[in-house]
């Protein structure tokens, strides 16, 4: 735990700079503009999921028998074919974005594990820190989206790599420069 006394300040610095590089990319750039649309004839579709317990839902649904059969068969290749996530109740924006804000401390809190183990403690220089941590960033920020890219498909792909090397930049660079011996 010595490494969070020694580290607390490059990860609170460095999680709200990626927050707030987080608003950027999904409020002002047009980074993720289009990653949502309406469905289309909404309403019948809402009254049609009217009563359905919050949770994740796959269409068309059946088990692994049903899948086998050609009536199911058939449907699948007839589609639509998809997923549906339901929430429990209108979105909640303050609890997310704390919720949001309290995961990069989390991300940041790992890479300063990272860090702190794989130079033993000690202050390294500025490229040094800021390759290890700017790798430490990336792996967590992209590349466990990709396989809910590649199952779900619902989200562009290179929008979120570009996220994250956004997001791993700005959180190397605050390691580095936090850490810098000089």
């Amino acid at each position: 735990m010595e490494f969070l006394t020694a580290l607390w300040v490059p990860i609170l610095v460095s999680s709200a700079i990626v927050f707030f590089a987080s608003f950027l990319t999904h409020m002002v750039l047009p980074v993720h503009k289009g990653d949502w649309k309406g469905l289309p004839n909404e309403e019948a579709t809402l009254q049609s999921l009217s009563g359905a317990e919050p949770g994740g839902y796959m269409f068309p649904w059946g088990t692994m028998k049903d899948m086998k059969e050609p009536a199911f068969m058939e449907k699948m290749k007839r589609g639509p074919n998809g997923t549906v996530v339901i929430w429990p109740g209108p979105v909640n924006m303050g609890r997310n974005l704390i919720l949001t804000f309290l995961s990069c401390i989390f991300i940041g809190v790992f890479i300063a594990y990272v860090l702190w183990h794989g130079f033993a403690g000690e202050k390294r220089v500025y490229m040094e820190t800021f390759r290890i941590a700017g790798t430490a960033a990336f792996m967590a920020h992209g590349l466990g989206l990709i396989p809910h890219a590649i199952w779900y498909r619902g989200m562009k792909m290179w929008a979120v790599m570009f996220d994250a090397i956004v997001y791993a930049l700005l959180t190397a660079g605050t390691f580095a420069w936090l850490w810098h011996v000089g």
